[in-house]
């Protein structure tokens, strides 16, 4: 009928959906202005349980961290690491962030005697940014990598993962990527604990771990441990997501007698630095 006005619900509907897109438009220019500025911030949903993580006897602490307002986001507005990050992103499934941390803990390890390490390298994309790191250091960078995915889990430790799982790339196609580096690169190709053979006299600074699993992991600290010097760094990059659990519980059960403690982070990463 000509005149009537629309019905109250309908007003409601169109009044929200108005609301929403305005929000919608406010938060994507608030975001970029800031992203600019080099912060960031991110307005979550109500969190979820991960499906990896329902079960576990840990299962009410896996949940999505938030910020109640922009923090400073280095990844994006630091310019050296931009830099440095330039070239590696295609290369790698460790995001920015946690680049972003082995990056700024590589550049303090420079001042730490002994060489880096990468255990579990995929198709070579942080190896390329320690590299730039390690450049014009007198440094050795040890790459250790089966180059054939991962090797058979353990089904009661690391119940959501398969073997074969990251198989990627070559020993070949990583010398490649890395082909610019001037200074000394080891890639060990084979299974860990057997690629340790040979290397009993080494020390180092920083390690890299990337390997998911228990096992796997365990070998790793039970090797790098002994031989890393004081003030030298390791960095878990699975420890805090819930599909690669096990690499956390071989970290905690590692470090439950030793001194040092695991720094968890917000990037799913945790952090161990040797005290003397």
């Amino acid at each position: 009928m000509p005149g009537r006005r629309p019905a109250l619900p309908v007003v409601r509907s169109l009044v929200r959906k108005v609301r929403s897109a305005s929000k919608a438009a406010a938060y994507r220019l608030t975001k970029g202005v800031l992203r600019r500025f080099g912060y960031d911030f991110e307005v979550f949903p109500r969190s979820k349980r991960d499906a990896h993580a329902v079960g576990s006897a840990d299962e009410r602490f896996y949940r999505e961290w938030r910020s109640p307002s922009p923090v400073w986001a280095p990844w994006r507005g630091e310019p050296d690491f931009r830099e440095a990050y330039d070239g590696v992103e295609p290369y790698t499934v460790v995001s920015g962030d946690r680049c972003q941390v082995l990056y700024r803990l590589g550049n303090q390890a420079l001042f730490v005697d002994g060489d880096f390490a990468e255990c579990g390298v995929y198709r070579g994309g942080t190896a390329l940014l320690l590299s730039k790191v390690l450049e014009g250091h007198e440094k050795t960078l040890h790459l250790f990598d089966s180059f054939e995915g991962l090797p058979a889990p353990d089904p009661e430790r690391d119940p959501d993962l398969e073997r074969g799982v990251f198989k990627a790339t070559s020993v070949q196609a990583v010398e490649a990527l890395l082909g610019g580096f001037s200074g000394s690169l080891r890639i060990h190709e084979g299974w860990i604990p057997s690629t340790f053979d040979g290397l009993e006299d080494s020390r180092f600074a920083f390690v890299h771990i990337d390997v998911d699993l228990y096992r796997s992991t365990l070998d790793c600290l039970e090797y790098f441990y002994p031989r890393l010097s004081a003030g030298g760094i390791v960095v878990f990059d699975d420890y805090g997501f819930p599909a690669a659990r096990g690499e956390k519980n071989a970290v905690d059960e590692f470090f439950s007698d030793r001194p040092e403690a695991p720094l968890a982070l917000p990037t799913g990463q945790a952090i161990v630095t040797k005290l003397p």
